[in-house]
């Protein structure tokens, strides 16, 4: 009888966490919006990746820039020592974090192997890791940076956006010439004719995507423009690329978890009935999630109103800053509007307000000391085990020399749901 070489117990169990990791850092940034637009720092990406595995939380890692050169010439005879013109560089600090994440399992309640169950749990956490590190990027520019904005409508301030204000082709055109003005470096160039013209990026939630594509501008433009075919984007209703930016849609609707919106258009669900005199607005399923923050999409600063049905709730405090704490004090029948009954499920939204970044290249730089890598948890002998990640890094927006985002552009417009969904 031939003598076999096994693996043992023990050796698996070494090599499981190089291969797990490898394969979920590999799945998350394959499945992130981040890892389809990001190269390493100072290339023409749109996000720039640096990684210093000798940093530890706490520790900055920077990324450097060059302005342009704009100097007067040395013509003639004139001494050009002495009037040279001084390189204008930039640097980005990125502060690195410790952050982690985990799900805890009871290997005696399931009903597959525990090998089986690890594998399982590290496609979920590929797939919230990729959610998050998303997340992270478009909170960091649109919430805790200082991002250059226009609103829908030609109006002054986001107060003063209202209905009518959506995103349209005219608006898009504005927002495009508005990135040119500004600056915004462009992330590729296209060439037509004789000319070269910018192409830029941008995100926006499905609900302004589906407002954009169904302008009758817009629409007559692609009658127009486009080849007949089943490739036509009137017929398949995808639409990649308009007036020299691609359309990144993003959409995070919840497939049953009570999770709802993005940092572009926040959304909630009422988790219960209120009256028209209740103070305090639920959000979320009715029975909650351990550690979920229903509220995490609704911003914390500036004029802040809720929309249920047809009446505006405005609110002082922090939008879940609790996790635990699914309630929100609210005032009610703001704006106008009159206080009314409202029943479990009603959607709720950030007044029917939604960002459009337009962005270019080097909008926002991730920094990293530790890649994702796998933790775990076993006590009482080995009952239960908690699978999770720590990892150690941060984000920032790239900054101009006044602290302004040098490379993106927020657009904010009216934002309705188009159906009852």
């Amino acid at each position: 009888m031939p003598t076999l070489s096994l693996a043992n117990a023990t050796d698996l169990a070494n090599g499981i966490p190089q291969t797990w990791n490898k394969a979920v850092n590999l799945q998350a940034d394959r499945d992130s919006i981040m890892g389809k637009l990001t190269g390493p720092d100072g290339s023409r990406a749109p996000f720039w990746d640096k990684e210093d595995l000798t940093k530890v939380p706490g520790d900055r890692i920077n990324f450097v820039g060059w302005q342009r050169l704009i100097g007067k010439v040395t013509t003639g005879t004139s001494t050009l020592q002495g009037s040279e013109e001084d390189a204008q560089v930039w640097t980005d600090v990125v502060t690195v974090s410790h952050r982690r994440h985990a799900t805890a399992i009871d290997k005696f309640a399931l009903k597959v192997t525990l090998g089986a169950s690890i594998a399982r749990l590290g496609q979920l956490m590929a797939d919230w890791f990729a959610r998050r590190t998303d997340d992270d990027m478009i909170d960091q520019i649109l919430n805790t940076d200082t991002i250059q904005s226009i609103y829908g409508g030609g109006k002054s301030s986001r107060a003063n956006v209202g209905a009518g204000d959506t995103l349209d082709l005219l608006e898009f055109k504005r927002l495009r010439t508005a990135a040119w003005r500004f600056g915004v470096k462009e992330w590729q160039m296209s060439r037509v004719g004789r000319m070269n013209f910018p192409v830029y990026g941008c995100m926006l939630s499905e609900v302004d995507y589906y407002n954009l594509t169904q302008d009758d501008n817009f629409r007559q433009d692609v009658r127009l423009a486009a080849e007949r075919g089943a490739g036509n984007p009137i017929l398949s209703g995808k639409v990649d690329m308009v007036d020299g930016v691609i359309l990144y849609p993003w959409a995070q609707v919840s497939p049953g978890d009570g999770m709802y919106g993005t940092f572009l258009r926040p959304e909630a669900r009422l988790a219960a009935d209120i009256t028209s005199s209740a103070t305090a607005v639920t959000a979320g399923p009715t029975t909650a999630i351990t550690n979920v923050d229903y509220w995490q999409y609704f911003p914390d600063t500036g004029a802040r109103t809720i929309l249920i049905d047809s009446e505006q709730m405005t609110y002082t405090g922090t939008a879940g800053s609790n996790p635990g704490d699914r309630s929100l004090t609210v005032v009610r029948g703001a704006g106008g509007s009159t206080a009314a009954a409202h029943t479990a499920g009603a959607l709720i939204t950030f007044r029917n307000i939604s960002k459009v970044l337009l962005f270019g290249m080097g909008a926002g730089c991730r920094a990293w000391a530790q890649r994702m890598e796998r933790t775990g948890q076993v006590y009482d002998y080995g009952k239960e085990i908690g699978v999770g990640v720590d990892w150690i890094y941060g984000v920032k927006g790239t900054e101009r020399n006044d602290g302004t985002l040098a490379n993106c552009l927020s657009l904010e417009v009216w934002s309705p749901n188009p159906s009852t969904v």
